[in-house]
């Protein structure tokens, strides 16, 4: 019987875990995988904060309401801009690659090793784009909403976190490049906007 070093005994977990987010949704062993790796986390924030940049895209969660859990008929999306401070929660429709559906803008300021405060800035609907202008009913969040999410494991193809409310969630990185430009300029627009409206 071959013997893994501890890096390659991790990724083997990672990988059986992956596999049974896909296969076996339900496994009660899905728990016990992530244990195994949360106890295996070196992710420290200031040293890893650039690996958190990207799409993640929710496969499993401990909550019982249908917008923290998977879907096979939508996106469950969570992009992460980190070294500019901005996020975003995003439903969308599967298949089409824009910033589209119900989404939730957030800043990120970290607090210590692990843990990323949440300051929710704007939440609606985020319609297509005719013409110039993306159809959108983004409303300000007024009354401030915060909340906090730690990394309890990161790596190029998993993130395990839990948040404050100690939900549980499991997200797998996308592939994405054009998706999270679109949300780099969609923060930018913004950002603009507020400026603007504080300035006149």
């Amino acid at each position: 019987m071959k013997v893994l070093n501890p890096y390659d005994e991790i990724m083997e977990t990672e990988q059986k875990l992956i596999k049974l987010l896909f296969d076996k949704p339900n496994s009660k062993d899905i728990l016990l995988l992530t244990a195994k790796l949360e106890s295996n986390s070196n992710f420290i924030l200031s040293k890893d904060i650039e690996k958190l940049q990207g799409i993640w895209e929710l496969r499993w969660s401990s909550s019982n309401a249908p917008f923290l859990n998977y879907s096979p008929l939508v996106d469950n999306l969570q992009i992460l801009d980190p070294l500019k401070s901005s996020a975003m929660n995003l439903l969308k429709p599967r298949g089409i690659n824009a910033i589209v559906g119900a989404g939730i803008i957030a800043k990120l300021k970290p607090i210590n090793d692990i843990r990323v405060e949440v300051q929710f800035t704007h939440t609606g609907l985020i319609g297509p784009q005719i013409g110039f202008n993306k159809v959108k009913a983004l409303a300000e969040i007024k009354k401030e909403q915060k909340g906090w999410l730690d990394i309890t494991y990161l790596s190029n193809d998993l993130r395990i976190c839990r948040g404050d409310k100690g939900t549980l969630f499991i997200l797998r990185k996308k592939s994405d490049e054009k998706l999270f430009k679109r949300f780099q300029g969609f923060i930018e627009k913004i950002s603009k906007k507020k400026e603007l409206s504080i300035k006149y």
